[in-house]
């Protein structure tokens, strides 16, 4: 299962784990896919996978509880999750509030929160959390952003203690996907000696 399923590192995600013999994948967002992410996933289709949309916001909690309900009816037991899920909001310090806060933290840390939540009982094989080398170091302008990736590395800790599975990657932009859509997200990253990651180098390191 991967939540932000239908963006541009939700579906790298999703053709990764294809070439690696997924069968059965269950691509969670907000928003209904556009042309090319329908494109995207009958590509998926036709490489040999089964793959179920689900509208839902996973941050919250009822909605994600009866996709999950619907996905357990109608697909093999769930066996692993990666959190792609994010929005931005920018703004400095000064000017932040809990109206920009939240918008911002939802998708991340609240829906980390419930997907922990609802699957702490089952017994996966891997819970990926994508968070942001921002929470490593610092990003101007991103306070909320931030944020929100400093406590999905929280979460990822706090499970190993459970002895549940985690792992939280500090991913710095890709070229072109997601977060590296953003006008100047990559100048800001490049000014302190980060590059951008290819999406085929992605995929390897994950």
């Amino acid at each position: 299962m991967i939540t932000g399923g239908l963006g541009g590192l939700g579906l790298l995600a999703a053709g990764w784990l294809v070439d690696r013999g997924a069968r059965h994948l269950a691509l969670l967002g907000r928003s209904a896919p556009g042309p090319a992410q329908a494109e995207a996933v009958a590509a998926l289709t036709r490489r040999g996978a089964r793959v179920e949309l689900v509208h839902v916001d996973v941050a919250d909690l009822d909605a994600l509880a009866a996709a999950l309900h619907r996905l357990d009816a109608a697909m093999p037991p769930l066996r692993g999750i990666l959190h792609a899920a994010g929005a931005l909001d920018d703004g400095l310090i000064a000017g932040q509030s809990l109206e920009r806060l939240r918008p911002v933290l939802a998708p991340k840390l609240h829906g980390a929160c419930n997907l922990h939540r609802l699957t702490q009982a089952r017994p996966l094989d891997f819970f990926v959390l994508y968070s942001s080398v921002s929470a490593v170091l610092g990003a101007p302008g991103l306070a909320n952003y931030v944020a929100a990736n400093a406590a999905l590395d929280a979460l990822a800790h706090h499970r190993r203690r459970l002895g549940l599975p985690a792992t939280s990657i500090n991913w710095g932009l890709f070229s072109g996907v997601g977060m590296g859509l953003v006008a100047d997200a990559g100048a800001r990253l490049s000014s302190r000696g980060v590059g951008d990651i290819r999406p085929e180098d992605g995929a390897a390191i994950l």
